[in-house]
C-alpha cells in the first residue's frame, strides 16, 4: 500500500530516481525541440511543396539571411570595399553560401537593371541604397540539420564583430536572423518561467495554507511529475515518434504546474475534512485518496481528452502539442495518487505545522486537533445569496458575459513570423534599419517556382501587381526546366497585409502557370493561419462532444451536463471579446497571435469543466441526503474556498506567461488567466450554483436518484 510503512518510502524512491532521470533530460530538451514554422505545416500545404522543391534545385533546406549595413551619414568608398571583403569572408564560412533564390540580389551583373528600380549595386556589393546609407548582403543557411540557423547566425555574427568597421553598423536579419533571434529569446524565457512558475506556485500555497511544509509539498510532488514528463517527452522526440516546439515545452510548464497543485489542493482538502473529522492519520490519508479519486479522475481525464483532440489538427505544432499535454496530465494525475499521498504519510499531521500553532501545542506534540480547519463563514454567506437571489444571480452575471462577448467584434490583425518579439533584438534593429533605406519586402521575399517556358510571362505578370516591388527570375542550373522568381513585397513582408497580397499573388501566379507553387515566410504565415483556421473549425465541436459525453457519465444526467458547457463556453466567448479588446484598442499590439482562439479554448474549456467536475460531483453527493438545492449550497461551502485557492494558483501559473518577451504566450497568458478568473469568481461560484438551486433535481434528469435518502 502507497501510505503504508514501507509503501510510502518505496514510492518516494521510484519518484526520486525518475525525477533525476527527468532533470538530465530537462537539460538537453532545447536541444530536440523544433525551431521554425514550415516544419510544423502540414505536407499538402503550397509553401511546404514550394520548400521541397527548392530542396530539389539547391541541394538543401536552405533558410535566406540578410545583412544590413548602415551609416547614418553615408557609406563611404572604404565602407564598401570592406563589405565586399566581408561577403567573400561570409561565402567562404561552412553554413553559408549562394542559392539561386538569392541570386538576384548578390550583385550578379545580369540583374543590375533591374534591380536598380530600388537600389543601386557596385563593387560585388548587394544592393545599396539610393540615399547611400546602407548596404545589404544576402546569404543562405543549410537549415537541414537542427541547430543549424542558429549555429550559422551566431557564426555569421561573430565574423562581423572581428571585422567591424568604426561607425558602420551591422546587423543579421531576414528568416535566418529571425529565426535564430527567436529559438535564443524563447530559450531564455523558458528559464524565466521556470523560476517565476515555481517562485509564484510557492508563495500563493503559502497564503493558502499558511503552514510552510504543507506548501513545499504539493510543489514536490508537481515538480517532479514535470520532469518526469519532460524525460518521456525527451525520449518520444529523440526517438522521432513526436515533434515539439519550444512554446509545447513551455505550456507544459504551466498546465502540469497549475492544474497539478490544483489536484493537490483537493487531495489536501479531503485530507483535511478527514481529520478534523476526527479519523486517525492512517484512516484519514487512505479514505481521502479513496474519496477524491473519481473526481479527480474524471477532471484529469476531462483535460486528458480535450488535448488528445487536438490529434485531430493539420499544423503539425497544434498536433503534436496535445499528447505532450496529456502526457502531462497523466503524470501529474499518477503523483497525486501516489507521490504526494506518500509525503503526506511520512509527515503525518505534523505537515500542518505553521507558527500559529506552535504557542498552542506541547514542544513535539503534534495531534490530529492542532489541523486547522478552513473558513467557511465567507462561503455560507455565498450559498445564503445564492439561496436568497437565485434567479437576480443568473440574469446578471448572463448578462454581464454578454457585455464582454461585444468584443469579439473587435476588427484585429494577425502575428505572423518576424513578428511578436517585445524586446530589441539584433535583427528586429535589423528590419528598422532596413525599413529606413530600401522596400521592406526585402527583408523576406517569396519564391515562385515555376516551368521555364512560363517564367517570362509569370515575371511580366507579376510586376503589374501593386503589391510586388520587384519581381527577379533566377534560371536553375540543376534543372533547366525550372525557374525561380524572387518576389519583393511593395509593404512590410510580416504584417496582415501580406496575407492579402500573398493571396493575390497566388491567384495570379495560378492563373499564369498552374503547376507553379508559392514559398517564402509571408506565404508559409498565410499557410499557417489558415490551417489553423480550418483546424479550429473542427476541434471546437469535437471538443465540445467529448466533454459532454464525460460530464454526462460521471453526473449520470443530461440536464446538468447541458448548462455547465454552455456556461463554459459563454465563458470563454467573454474571455476572448476582453482580450481582443484589450489586446487590439488598449494596449496596441500589431495584431493577436494565430492560435489564440483555439488554445484559450482548449484551456479554459476542459479546465473550467474541471473546476464544475469538483463542485457538481460534490453536490451530487450531498443531494442524495439533503435534497439537489441545499446539496449544492453544502457543495459550494464545502468546495468554496479550495476551488478558489486552486482558480487563484492555475491563473497564476498561466499569468507567469506574460512575463516572457514573446507576444504570442503572453497573450495565450493573459487571456486564459482571465479566464480561469472569471470561472472561478463568477461561473463556478455562483452562476452555477444558481442555475442548479432554481432547477433542484430536475438538474439531474433523467436520473432518479439525486434526492433525499
Amino acid at each position: 500500500m502507497i501510505t503504508g510503512p514501507r509503501g510510502r518510502w518505496l514510492t518516494i524512491a521510484v519518484w526520486l530516481l525518475l525525477g533525476a532521470a527527468g532533470l538530465v533530460a530537462h537539460a538537453h530538451i532545447d536541444d530536440v525541440t523544433a525551431a521554425g514554422q514550415s516544419s510544423f505545416l502540414p505536407a499538402d500545404a503550397e509553401s511546404t511543396r514550394a520548400v521541397e522543391a527548392l530542396q530539389t534545385v539547391s541541394g538543401g533546406e536552405e533558410v535566406p539571411v540578410v545583412v544590413v549595413f548602415e551609416r547614418p551619414d553615408g557609406l563611404t568608398k572604404r565602407d564598401l570595399r570592406a563589405i565586399g571583403r566581408i561577403g567573400d569572408g561570409l561565402d567562404r564560412l561552412a553554413p553559408t553560401g549562394a542559392t539561386p533564390v538569392l541570386d538576384p540580389f548578390s550583385g550578379a551583373p545580369r540583374y543590375r537593371r533591374d534591380l536598380a528600380a530600388v537600389a543601386g549595386v557596385a563593387n560585388g556589393v548587394g544592393p545599396i541604397s539610393r540615399d547611400g546609407d546602407a548596404a545589404l548582403l544576402f546569404l543562405a543557411i543549410d537549415a537541414e540539420d537542427r541547430g543549424a540557423v542558429v549555429d550559422g547566425v551566431g557564426r555569421i555574427r561573430a565574423y562581423l564583430r572581428a571585422h567591424a568597421q568604426p561607425g558602420l553598423r551591422a546587423f543579421v536579419t531576414g528568416p535566418g536572423g529571425i529565426a535564430a533571434d527567436l529559438e535564443a529569446t524563447a530559450s531564455e524565457a523558458a528559464h524565466t518561467l521556470l523560476f517565476a512558475t515555481v517562485g509564484l506556485v510557492l508563495l500563493l500555497l503559502l497564503l493558502v495554507y499558511r503552514a510552510p511544509v504543507l506548501a513545499l509539498l504539493p510543489l514536490i510532488a508537481v515538480g517532479a511529475a514535470y520532469l518526469v514528463a519532460v524525460g518521456i517527452a525527451y525520449l518520444l522526440i529523440e526517438a522521432g515518434w513526436i515533434v515539439v516546439n519550444a512554446e509545447g515545452t513551455m505550456l507544459l510548464l504551466v498546465l502540469v504546474f497549475g492544474a497539478g497543485t490544483d489536484y493537490s489542493l483537493l487531495l489536501v482538502h479531503r485530507y483535511r475534512e478527514e481529520l478534523a473529522g476526527g479519523a486517525a492519520v492512517d484512516e484519514a490519508l487512505p479514505l481521502a485518496v479513496q474519496e477524491s479519486r473519481p473526481a479527480l479522475a474524471a477532471s484529469a481525464g476531462t483535460v486528458i481528452a480535450a488535448m488528445l483532440v487536438l490529434l485531430a489538427a493539420d499544423l503539425e505544432s497544434t498536433h503534436w502539442l496535445g499528447p505532450i499535454l496529456a502526457l502531462g496530465i497523466g503524470v501529474m494525475l499518477a503523483a497525486a495518487f501516489t507521490l504526494l499521498p506518500a509525503l503526506l504519510a511520512v509527515l503525518g499531521d505534523r505537515a500542518f505545522w505553521s507558527p500559529r500553532l506552535r504557542d498552542r501545542q506541547s514542544r513535539g506534540s503534534f495531534r490530529t486537533h492542532t489541523v486547522p480547519k478552513e473558513p467557511r463563514d465567507l462561503w455560507e454567506r455565498v450559498a445564503g445569496l445564492v439561496r436568497r437571489r437565485s434567479g437576480a444571480i443568473v440574469v446578471g452575471v448572463l448578462a454581464l458575459l454578454a457585455v464582454l462577448c461585444l468584443g469579439n467584434l473587435t476588427n484585429h490583425d494577425t502575428l505572423g513570423f518576424g513578428q511578436g518579439v517585445t524586446k530589441p533584438t539584433n535583427s528586429s534593429e535589423g528590419n528598422e534599419a532596413l525599413e529606413r533605406h530600401f522596400p521592406p519586402g526585402l527583408s523576406s521575399p517569396l519564391t515562385a517556382v515555376v516551368e521555364a517556358d512560363a517564367a517570362p510571362a509569370v515575371v511580366r505578370g507579376m510586376q503589374r501587381l501593386g503589391s510586388v516591388q520587384l519581381a527577379l527570375p533566377a534560371p536553375v542550373p540543376a534543372d533547366p526546366s525550372q525557374t525561380l522568381v524572387a518576389l519583393v513585397l511593395r509593404d512590410n513582408p510580416y504584417g496582415s497585409d501580406a496575407a492579402e497580397a500573398v493571396k493575390q499573388i497566388r491567384s495570379r501566379l495560378h492563373a499564369l502557370d498552374p503547376g507553379g507553387l508559392l514559398g517564402g515566410v509571408p506565404a508559409e504565415n498565410l499557410d499557417v493561419e489558415q490551417t489553423n483556421s480550418r483546424d479550429t473549425k473542427l476541434i471546437v465541436p469535437l471538443v465540445l462532444l467529448v466533454v459532454c459525453l464525460i460530464l454526462i457519465a460521471v453526473l449520470r444526467a443530461l440536464v446538468a451536463p447541458g448548462y455547465l458547457i454552455a456556461t463554459v463556453v459563454l465563458s470563454f466567448a467573454a474571455t476572448l471579446g476582453l482580450a481582443t479588446f484589450a489586446f487590439t484598442e488598449v494596449f496596441e499590439t500589431e495584431g493577436l497571435a494565430f492560435n489564440l482562439e483555439l488554445m484559450a479554448f482548449i484551456f479554459l474549456v476542459a479546465l473550467g469543466v474541471d473546476y464544475n467536475i469538483f463542485l457538481m460531483t460534490r453536490a451530487r453527493e450531498e443531494a442524495a441526503g439533503r435534497g439537489t438545492r441545499e446539496g449544492v449550497l453544502a457543495a459550494l461551502v464545502h468546495t468554496g474556498g479550495v476551488v478558489t485557492g486552486a482558480g487563484l494558483i492555475l491563473a497564476g501559473t498561466f499569468a507567469t506567461l506574460t512575463l516572457l518577451p514573446l507576444e504570442e504566450l503572453v497573450q495565450i497568458g493573459a487571456t486564459v488567466a482571465f479566464g480561469v478568473l472569471l470561472d472561478t469568481f463568477l461561473v463556478r461560484a455562483l452562476l452555477i450554483p444558481a442555475i442548479t438551486y432554481r432547477l433542484g433535481d430536475r438538474a439531474w434528469w433523467p436520473s432518479r436518484d439525486a434526492g433525499p435518502q
